[in-house]
């Protein structure tokens, strides 16, 4: 009996630590699956993470195209400078243009002024002048050694269907000079109209002042009332402006006629 006693009580010891066991396996079962709560949250969140790498595969692959984008604009830049370059070759043509227009305009102006000047000469032959009168080249030229103002001499030269002669270039004013040799002699040049700004009367020209063909010092309006001028004998027959109402002789000028 007593015997059995000891033994109940052995396994009631055993049932108790055995109760104890489970209790604390239980304990850390529960425990165990807390902790594998935590783990699940911990996968859930590394699916989130995932989720986030996924994105950021996104924004790697917006990147990339904004790369492309950059690249387009590089190539829309060369583009505008390609643009630009065909502004400079627009402009280059456009100057082209003009001087190949003004370089035909000039050719053109020369070959005409060429057969004038050719047709001219091959004329001048056949040009005569009436008695009287003597000739250069195409003009004919009259030497009124009757003296009067320079109005009247004008009016002298219009009555013989002429006018005042014009003086343009150093031949002619070598040949007039010498017409008028030893005597003062009115040629249809003034500055009435403006003091100082001398112009041929036959067709209203500005004389552009050659210093050879006056005296020395002249023109200098002297007593501040000089504006017809004349060849001057008193220096060396070159031209001089005097007072309009002087006497002197004159020269008128015509086209010279074709026989």
């Amino acid at each position: 009996q007593q015997l059995d006693n000891i033994q109940l009580s052995r396994i009631a010891g055993s049932i108790e630590d055995l109760t104890h066991v489970v209790q604390e396996l239980s304990e850390n079962v529960t425990a165990g699956i807390g902790k594998l709560s935590d783990v699940t949250a911990g996968i859930g969140k590394l699916s989130d993470v995932t989720a986030g790498i996924g994105k950021l595969s996104d924004v790697a692959a917006g990147i990339g195209k904004l790369s492309d984008v950059a690249a387009g604009i590089g190539k829309l830049t060369d583009v505008a400078a390609g643009i630009g370059k065909l502004s400079d070759v627009t402009a280059g043509i456009g100057k082209l243009s003009e001087d190949f227009t003004a370089g035909i305009g000039k050719l053109s102006e020369n070959v005409t002024s060429g057969i004038g000047k050719m047709f001219n000469l091959l004329a001048i032959d056949h040009l005569y002048c009436e008695n009287g009168w003597v000739k250069l080249r195409s003009s004919c030229y009259f030497l009124g050694k009757d003296k009067s103002n320079w109005e009247q001499s004008r009016e002298k030269c219009l009555a013989l269907d002429s006018d005042f002669v014009t003086i343009t270039r150093d031949e002619e004013y070598n040949f007039l000079r010498d017409l008028a040799k030893g005597h003062n002699t009115y040629v249809g040049l003034n500055d009435l109209q403006e003091e100082g700004t001398y112009r041929w009367v036959a067709d209203g020209t500005i004389h552009q002042i050659v210093e050879s063909w006056w005296g020395e010092g002249e023109p200098n309006n002297q007593g501040s009332r000089e504006h017809c001028v004349h060849f001057f004998h008193y220096k060396g027959d070159r031209l001089n402006d005097h007072i309009c109402t002087n006497k002197f002789r004159y020269i008128c000028e015509k086209p010279a006629q074709l026989d």
